[in-house]
């Protein structure tokens, strides 16, 4: 299983030489920010942030 922790290993596409250096930087940037949001939402997610119905349901599993 995967973890949290594991988020910030995920290496960056090879992006082409033939790129414009703009655009290479753009979409690094974005993909460095979309990284960062991610691996935020993950860590601050618990039980307060599921709706009812969710919450119910895992209890029902015995996930929680």
């Amino acid at each position: 299983m995967a973890s949290i922790s594991g988020i910030g290993k995920i290496s960056l596409p090879k992006l082409s030489e033939n790129m414009a250096p703009e655009d290479s930087r753009a979409i690094r940037n974005y993909l460095y920010q979309m990284q960062e949001q991610l691996q935020y939402v993950l860590t601050n997610l618990d039980t307060e942030n599921l709706s009812d119905e969710l919450r119910s349901r895992l209890e029902a599993l015995g996930s929680l």
